[in-house]
């Protein structure tokens, strides 16, 4: 009985022992990354370490990068620091529509008083914006990608144009050099080592 309490012990030593090294990794990552954005944008490590967990949940639970989702955070929120990020927790300036029925944050925009979406957490954030892709039908093509593809999901949250006017699919930005946008971001924060 022994030995095979030891052959057990001695079988989940090996595989469980590269899982958590590779967590390890992780979370070293992670931090490193954290630290590079907040020394970037003067932003708390812990507010950008909050927000860069919940996108990996994300991304395990419904394999929407958590790289385009961080880069997106980034670049909308100015490293977490803008004024709508500190005040309601929104990274990627959702509005608050009709349909929201949240908690509403007011701030001037754009020449006027506009209603934003406010959110208690980054966890809260993340998967209302994962929810608001998937609510708009041009943006299946992104949600299709293989788990983790941030190239693929960025060319599915794009604007397309086909061959004839009607057939124009709105992406995420108006900005025809959005997705490069993100890329950069990923890049110059190496977010991509996230995955290792």
């Amino acid at each position: 009985m022994l030995k095979t309490y030891t052959k057990h012990f001695a079988w989940m030593l090996l595989v469980f022992t590269p899982l958590a090294a590779q967590a390890q990794s992780n979370n070293v990552a992670l931090k490193q990354i954290a630290g590079i954005v907040s020394d970037s944008f003067g932003t708390p490590v812990a507010t950008v370490e909050a927000f860069m967990n919940e996108a990996l949940k994300l991304e395990q639970t419904d394999g929407v990068p958590a790289t385009v989702f961080i880069g997106l955070a980034i670049l909308e929120s100015a490293g977490f620091s803008s004024y709508l990020y500190q005040k309601a927790k929104n990274p990627f300036g959702m509005k608050a529509t009709a349909i929201w029925k949240g908690e509403k944050f007011m701030m001037w925009h754009e020449g006027k008083m506009t209603a934003f979406r406010q959110y208690e957490t980054p966890g809260e954030a993340v998967r209302d914006f994962a929810s608001f892709l998937r609510s708009r039908k041009w943006f299946a093509d992104a949600l299709k990608c293989p788990s983790g593809d941030a190239d693929c999901f960025l060319e599915g949250l794009s604007a397309k144009q086909g061959n004839k006017s009607w057939q124009y699919e709105p992406g995420y930005a108006r900005d025809p050099e959005w997705a490069n946008k993100i890329r950069r971001v990923i890049a110059k924060y190496k977010l991509q080592e996230l995955k290792k």
